[in-house]
């Protein structure tokens, strides 16, 4: 979030009547500290025994690498949805699409 801070300004053209702020804002970042974007999350004893074995087999350097392997590996084995409609007709494009 920035916060507005007031500084002094002179006036340009002395001697003219055209009126001039005498403060003028501007635009400073604050330093807002930043979360750690971990979370900490509570596993059974075995659950962390299988990720350390994970982890030592596939050296990975952390636990999120090996949850992230085990995802992946099962979206490459879930089962295909081609054909879970056998019933339905062929599509045609009769040009109203």
């Amino acid at each position: 979030m920035a916060k507005a801070q007031a500084i002094p300004m002179e006036d340009p053209r002395p001697g003219t009547r055209i009126p001039v702020r005498v403060k003028a804002r501007k635009l400073t970042q604050d330093v807002v500290p930043v979360k750690e974007p971990r979370a900490s999350m509570q596993v059974l004893r075995s659950t962390k025994q299988w990720l350390d074995q994970i982890v030592d087999e596939k050296q990975f350097r952390t636990y999120d690498e090996a949850i992230m392997f085990l995802i992946t590996e099962r979206q490459k084995h879930l089962p295909s949805d081609f054909g879970a409609f056998p019933d339905l007709k062929e599509y045609v494009c009769n040009g109203e699409d």
